[in-house]
């Protein structure tokens, strides 16, 4: 397993926030995440009677609900000119749900990735930055199999492959990844210092599922609240997988480029603030 060495001398700010060092930082410690990863993924499946079908289970189920009460009960149009077909209506939701799920599975796990994993503090020479990847990579599980789903239900109901655009998906999601890892090593931190930081998270996250146009379309957003939400990495990676997966239209590359660059400085900025405060948590734990 591979080692980090820790000097006595503390960084600088910049060396924190050297890009080249969290990437050879990362790239040095895969193994252990991949392994990290798959126990973590074997534990949360193994002991159930269902094992994995419970991935698939959970994901229908509140789909299901949210198409009866969006969908239903509270009817919604995609397209105001024409009534919407209740299962692409489905499908439009789940794939906002499942994009959406990345970040908050990660935003979600944050506050618990170090305080719950004292054993590891302990030991000097353990790269505790490798955790939130290690959580990102059973995220990642998890969202590969919300695609699974999400595809199962485009071929029962619109009865032909998705459209070539669909294969864009990777890339459209990278603002949410980096996002999503922001949010883990910065409240992993934080919550070291601030135990009750896992309640506002809690509210923080439903705040945010419902700002993000899951059960509705950003063209519905009063035009003065939809400039702000426009360049959200949520809101775009949102938008951005429906035209794609669902319209076959190509994405608005200009508000993505825009929302990865500050995903990605968030990224680092949160990465050096973990690899900045880490040396205090042995002390706090």
């Amino acid at each position: 397993m591979p080692t980090a060495v820790y000097s006595d001398r503390p960084a600088s700010v910049l060396a924190h926030l050297n890009p080249a060092r969290m990437l050879s930082t990362l790239w040095a410690h895969r193994a252990l995440a991949l392994q990290l990863a798959r126990r973590d993924i074997e534990s949360r499946y193994k002991a159930q009677r269902l094992g994995l079908l419970w991935a698939v289970l959970n994901p229908l189920v509140l789909l299901a609900i949210y198409t009866f009460v969006f969908g239903v009960v509270f009817p919604n149009r995609w397209n105001a000119a024409r009534e919407e077909h209740l299962g692409l209506f489905a499908l439009n939701v789940f794939l906002g749900l499942v994009t959406f799920g990345l970040f908050r599975d990660l935003f979600n796990h944050a506050p618990g990735l170090v305080v719950a994993n004292r054993n590891y503090v302990k030991r000097v020479v353990f790269p505790l930055e490798v955790l939130s990847i290690a959580d990102f990579l059973s995220c990642l599980f998890t969202l590969a199999i919300g695609l699974g789903v999400w595809l199962a239900g485009y071929l029962a109901i619109v009865r032909q492959l998705p459209p070539p655009e669909a294969l864009l998906f990777p890339v459209l999601v990278l603002p949410v990844a980096l996002a999503g890892l922001a949010a883990s090593w910065f409240l992993s931190a934080l919550t070291v210092f601030v135990r009750d930081l896992s309640n506002a998270v809690e509210m923080v996250s439903t705040v945010l599922f419902f700002l993000t146009p899951i059960f509705y379309s950003l063209d519905h957003v009063p035009p003065s609240f939809r400039a702000v939400l426009r360049y959200s990495p949520l809101t775009q990676a949102v938008e951005s997988a429906r035209a794609a997966m669902i319209r076959g239209e190509q994405p608005d590359w200009s508000a993505w480029a825009i929302t990865l660059a500050a995903s990605g400085l968030a990224a680092l900025f949160a990465f050096a603030f973990f690899t900045k405060s880490r040396r205090a948590f042995a002390d706090v734990l």
